[in-house]
Order: C-alpha cells, then sequence, then structure tokens
C-alpha cells in the first residue's frame, strides 16, 4: 500500500465526508467507463468494472466508503445497464443472481481492503511512535536544561498520540506551564494539571475534578525530588482517545524523570565545583593576605611603635629613615588593597571604560612613576617616541594596568638589571611592551594570568598577591584590547605586551 494513504492525518468528520463524496465519484467514473465500453465491445462481465471503486475506497478511505461503493454500484449497474434499462426493476432471474453476487464480492473486497487500511494504519502509527521516542531519547541526551527536556518531550507526545500536548514543571513553588506542542492548555486545563500534581494521581479530559478541561494529564515523579505533569488533549485525534494511552505515556515520562534527575546531578556536581573553586580562591586569598600583608603592616606597627617609645633618643636623619621606611610599606600595601579591589571589581563586571585617545609616551610616564618603588633598584629604559599615534583607551584603567605588568617586572628581575619600554603599532592596534632581563616565565604561561598565581613557588618568592597579570589582562581587554606574554627571543627574561585599538585621526 502506498504510504501517501497514511501520512496525512485528518479531523474524523472531514475525512469520512471526503471518503463518501469520493466513493460515489468512482462509481460515476464507473459507470461512464462501462457504458463506453459496452458501446465499442460486447463485454459480459462489465459488472466487474465496479469492483475497482469498492477497493480503492476501502483502501483509502475505510469500511463505510467502500459499502456506500459497493451499494451505489449495483445500483448504478442495475439502473444503467441491465434490462429493463433505467428502471430499478430486473427482468431476468439470471440478472438477480449476477446482482447479488456483485453485491457479497464486492462487500468482501471491501473488508479485506479495510482490514488491511486498518492494520497499515496500525503499523504506521506504532512506527512513528517508536520513532518520536527514539528521537526523543536522541534530544534528551543533548539537553541541558530543564526547559530543553520539558521541550523535547511536549514534542514526543504530540507525535506519538497526534495530539495537542503540553508539559508542566514545578519551579520553586510553582507549577509553571515550559512546552507545549500543536495547542495552547486554556485556564481549566492549568487547574487540572495542578491538581494532578498535588493528588498524584491522573486526571482526564472532561471529568472530575475540572469538568472543563480538554486534556489528560499524569504527574511525573523523580527520585531526586523534581516534579512535572505531561498532558495530552486526545479530543481533536481522528480516532478519538487511544484504549490504553498509560504504557506509552510511562515510557515518555521515564525518559523524561531520567534525564531531569541527570540535570540535577550536573547542577549539583556544578554547585560542588563552584564550591571548591571558591574555597580554593579564599584559601588563596588568604594565604596572600597573611604572607603579603603582614609585612607592611609589620613595619609599619614597629616603626610607629619606635618612635612612640624611642623618639627622643633617634636623631632626625634616623626618625626620616624609618619614616621613609614605614612609607614605602605603607604603599606597597595600598598597591596590594587596590589590586584586591580592582580584582573585585572584575569580578563584579562594574568597570566603567572611558576610552579617549591618549599618547603611549603619556600612558608609559604615568605607570612608570606609580611603578616607582617595585622599580627601585633596576634601570628604567624607555623607548616611545612623542609623536607615535593615540591609543583609544581609558588612561586610568590602561595606566593601572601597565604598572602592574612594571611591578612584576621589577619584582622578577635582579637588582641592577634593565627593564624597558617600548611602543609601536600593528595594524589597527598600537602596543606597549615591558621586557626584563629576569628568569623569564615558566614553560605554560597562560596560568600566570589567573588570579593568585605566582612565577615562582617556594618561600623564595618576591612578595605580592599573584593579581598583576590577572588585573592587567583583565583592565586591557576591557577595552577592546589584548595582552601577549612570552620569554625573550636571547633566554634571558621576558616580555608583556598590552595592545589597545588606535585613536582615528
Amino acid at each position: 500500500m502506498s504510504a501517501a494513504y497514511l501520512t496525512e492525518r485528518r479531523p474524523a468528520g472531514r475525512t469520512a465526508g471526503l471518503g463518501y463524496l469520493a466513493a460515489l465519484g468512482m462509481v460515476a467514473g464507473a459507470t461512464l467507463a462501462a457504458l463506453g465500453v459496452e458501446q465499442v465491445v460486447d463485454a459480459p462481465n462489465l459488472s466487474l468494472i465496479f469492483v475497482l471503486p469498492v477497493v480503492v475506497a476501502a483502501v483509502s478511505f475505510g469500511w463505510g466508503p467502500a459499502l456506500t461503493a459497493a451499494l451505489s454500484g449495483v445500483a448504478a449497474y442495475n439502473f444503467f445497464l441491465i434490462e429493463p434499462r433505467y428502471t430499478l426493476r430486473v427482468g431476468e432471474p439470471a440478472n438477480v443472481w449476477a446482482l447479488a453476487l456483485l453485491l457479497v464480492i464486492a462487500a468482501l473486497l471491501s473488508a479485506v481492503a479495510a482490514e488491511s487500511r486498518r492494520r497499515a494504519l496500525q503499523a504506521w502509527e506504532a512506527a512513528e511512535q517508536a520513532n518520536a521516542l527514539q528521537d526523543l531519547a536522541r534530544a534528551l541526551v543533548g539537553a541541558d536544561d530543564r526547559r530543553s527536556i520539558a521541550r523535547a518531550a511536549a514534542e514526543a507526545l504530540a507525535r506519538v498520540f497526534q495530539a495537542p500536548s503540553a508539559v508542566y514543571l514545578e519551579l520553586g513553588d510553582e507549577l509553571e506551564r515550559v512546552a507545549t506542542a500543536r495547542g495552547e492548555p486554556q485556564p481549566a486545563d492549568d487547574e487540572a494539571a495542578r491538581w494532578a500534581l498535588a493528588s498524584r494521581l491522573p486526571t482526564r479530559g472532561g471529568a472530575y475534578p475540572v469538568d472543563a478541561a480538554a486534556y489528560d494529564f499524569w504527574p511525573v515523579l523523580t527520585p531526586r525530588r523534581r516534579r512535572a505533569v505531561i498532558g495530552v488533549s486526545f479530543a481533536g485525534r481522528d480516532d478519538g482517545r487511544p484504549s490504553a494511552p498509560d504504557r506509552l505515556i510511562e515510557i515518555v515520562g521515564g525518559h523524561m524523570a531520567v534525564a531531569l534527575d541527570r540535570e540535577a546531578y550536573a547542577l549539583e556536581a556544578l554547585r560542588a565545583q563552584v564550591e571548591s573553586e571558591s574555597a580554593r580562591v579564599r584559601s588563596d586569598l588568604l594565604a596572600a593576605v597573611s604572607h603579603d600583608l603582614k609585612t607592611p603592616l609589620a613595619t609599619v606597627l614597629l616603626t610607629l611603635q619606635s618612635l612612640l617609645k624611642f623618639g627622643d633618643t633617634h636623631d632626625v636623619e634616623v626618625r626620616r629613615e624609618l619614616l621613609k621606611g614605614a612609607e614605602a610599606e605603607a604603599g606597597r600595601l595600598n598597591s596590594m588593597v587596590t589590586n584586591l579591589l580592582d580584582v573585585n571589581r572584575l569580578e563584579a563586571g562594574a568597570l566603567a571604560v572611558r576610552a579617549e585617545p591618549v599618547a603611549p609616551a603619556e600612558l608609559v610616564t604615568r605607570a612608570a612613576r606609580r611603578a616607582a618603588p617595585a622599580l627601585a633598584g633596576r634601570r628604567l629604559k624607555l623607548q616611545t617616541a612623542k609623536d607615535a599615534p593615540l591609543m583609544l583607551v581609558d588612561p586610568a584603567l590602561f595606566e593601572s594596568a601597565l604598572a602592574n605588568v612594571l611591578e612584576n617586572a621589577g619584582k622578577y628581575a635582579p637588582a641592577g638589571s634593565t627593564v624597558e619600554v617600548r611602543s609601536g603599532v600593528d595594524g589597527e592596534r598600537g602596543w606597549i611592551e615591558v621586557t626584563d632581563e629576569g628568569a623569564g616565565f615558566p614553560s605554560q604561561i597562560e596560568p600566570l594570568f589567573q588570579k593568585f598565581t605566582r612565577g615562582v613557588e617556594g618561600d623564595g618568592r618576591p612578595p605580592g598577591t599573584g593579581l598583576g597579570l590577572a588585573i592587567a589582562r583583565g583592565f586591557v581587554e576591557a577595552q577592546g584590547g589584548r595582552v601577549e606574554a612570552a620569554n625573550r627571543p636571547e633566554g634571558k627574561g621576558a616580555s608583556v605586551r598590552l595592545m589597545a585599538p588606535l585613536a582615528k585621526a
């Protein structure tokens, strides 16, 4: 049988009406064909022509249109082709037997063809249901949230039952309609869905407890206490409500429950990972604060205590040296606190970028002045042209990023070495590069841009919180730029390049 008869399923009334009209039309065509054949050939078995409409009607439309074709065919054969013609009287007894035989043969053929059609429809429906369930399982594998799971289940239900469907999920304390297919439930249906979830019992459309509901509902409960409701409206099906839909509902509900629990497990795993990462960050922050903030605080405290207790015994030069040391340590402390606040701004997305054209030389001068304490004892070599193209950056943010890179160079470059700052242009971007003569980066450079990561492990590492490169990258990328880091080709020292868009002329 051709699949064309089975691929489109119309509402019952429309299908039946078209079937009966088509049956009568085919009988009329058979009558004209029989009359035409009779004029050309003396054929004794013209009644067989009227069997063809019966078979076609049975295969295409079912038992009712086929029986209509059989009865109307017998009547047409009697009226137009049996003497006396154009009456329903039969002149010869043999013709009575011929009409009766034609009716019996047509009835048997229609019954066989209709049964074949019914079984073909059942096979098609079973195949479509299997494909829908297979597609559901495939879709649920890739679904990563509850709403995607609900949409996949609603589509599968609509395909399995060829009817409107809906899926509700309990989100918080409310039952929310999340997905629908082929129709929209009414408020009465929403009420029936809530009743089904509260009672944990299925409900039937048009029956107690909500007579106005058109959907049947089934609650879905999972081991992880995820709760949902799935509904199907059988009112629009061409063959009415199925006798036992619960088996297929259980299959779809089972797939959905497994997917919801899997999503719950994934959320728990992600939450545990976030908590673990938060604990690690807190631990790193505590270690950074306890290790690196303790020294400047202790220095400032001891200086103040010394001045208070022994100030009368110190001469002017000693007091000046003590105050200079306290000022330097307070500056270190201020720099560390500023970095911690800057990281907090980055994580909170609270950076307000106000870009404007700025000369690279001006940015370098400001950043070098800010990083001067960390660069003490190193030679600073500036190679920036005053007439270099302007860079479109936020001066405060870019200066802070560059200052952090200079401070890093000062920490890791040995005393007496040279820290060089150059600027240039690469396409539509300007760049400022800081190079030093230290030990260079380890083999894995990218991890150094993460928070609280140091270039040297153990007790021999320079003071600091491990935030300099992370802040530099965050600030520069917020301005549409990029930060690149590499070891120098000579094999001694490291270079960090900060790039940003050029200002248009």
